[in-house]
C-alpha cells in the first residue's frame, strides 16, 4: 500500500459538489464490493498521527475487521453498533440488515447504507440519514464532536466499491480519521480531508451520518 499523498488537493470542480444532497426514495444502489487485489494494495496506509492539538478529536471506536469479502458495511455498521453500547456479530447485523431470522447463516452480502440503516434501526439505534456524495469538512466535524461516527461508502477508481467509518479530525491540519475493516488494510488511518473526498485510489459517493442522535 502506498503512503498518503497528504499535499494533493481536489480540482476545483470537485469543490463546487461540496454539499451532499439527501437522496430521496428512489436512491440508486450503491453496494459494497469486495476490494480488487490491485485496489487494496494501492489503498492508502496508517501513518502516525497528527500531535493533538485543541482543534483535535477522535472517537474510541474499535474498527471491527470484516469476516466475509463483501462485509465492509457489517463490520463498519457493526463496529458503530459498538460504540453505541450494542453487542451484535457481524452475522447478526446481515440477518438484521435485510430482515432475516436471526440465527440463521446470512451469507456473504453486499449491501447499501440503506441496508445498514436497517440493522442500525433494529438494534434500536437512530439510524441516520443516508444521503448521496461526501459531507462537508464542517459536517463531519460537527458530527463527530456530538458523539455520531460516520459510515461512508467509497467508489474504487477501478471499480467496485468499499465502506469505513470516520471517526475523528484534526481541525488544525485538515484531516480525518477512518477505520478500515478490509482484514489486511491498516485498521486506522487519517488523511487531508480533500484527499479523502476524492484521490487516485478512491472518491467518496455516499454517507450515513445523525447516528443515534
Amino acid at each position: 500500500m502506498s503512503t498518503f499523498n497528504r499535499g494533493r488537493t481536489r480540482p476545483a470542480s470537485l469543490a463546487l459538489a461540496a454539499v451532499a444532497v439527501l437522496m430521496p426514495a428512489f436512491l440508486p444502489a450503491a453496494t459494497a464490493h469486495a476490494a480488487p487485489a490491485s485496489v487494496r494494495q494501492a489503498a492508502p496506509r496508517a501513518a502516525a498521527h497528527p500531535s493533538v492539538a485543541a482543534a483535535t478529536k477522535r472517537l474510541g471506536i474499535t474498527m471491527q475487521a470484516q469476516q466475509n469479502s463483501n462485509w465492509c458495511w457489517a463490520a463498519s455498521g457493526n463496529t458503530i453498533a459498538s460504540w453505541f453500547g450494542r453487542d451484535y456479530s457481524q452475522n447478526q447485523f446481515c440477518d438484521a440488515a435485510f430482515g432475516r431470522p436471526q440465527g440463521s447463516a446470512c451469507g456473504n452480502r453486499q449491501a447499501t447504507l440503506d441496508e445498514v440503516r436497517n440493522a442500525l434501526g433494529w438494534m434500536g439505534i437512530n439510524p441516520g440519514e443516508y444521503v448521496r456524495g461526501y459531507l462537508r469538512y464542517a459536517t463531519v466535524r460537527k458530527e463527530i464532536d456530538a458523539g455520531h461516527p460516520v459510515e461512508t461508502r467509497v467508489e474504487w477508481s477501478s471499480g467496485g466499491g468499499h465502506m469505513h467509518v470516520l471517526y475523528g479530525y484534526d481541525a488544525s491540519g485538515g484531516q480525518v480519521y477512518w477505520g478500515d475493516p478490509w482484514p489486511s488494510n491498516s485498521r486506522y488511518n487519517w488523511a487531508d480531508y480533500d484527499y479523502y473526498v476524492d484521490n487516485a485510489s478512491f472518491t467518496w459517493t455516499h454517507s450515513l451520518y445523525g447516528i443515534g442522535a
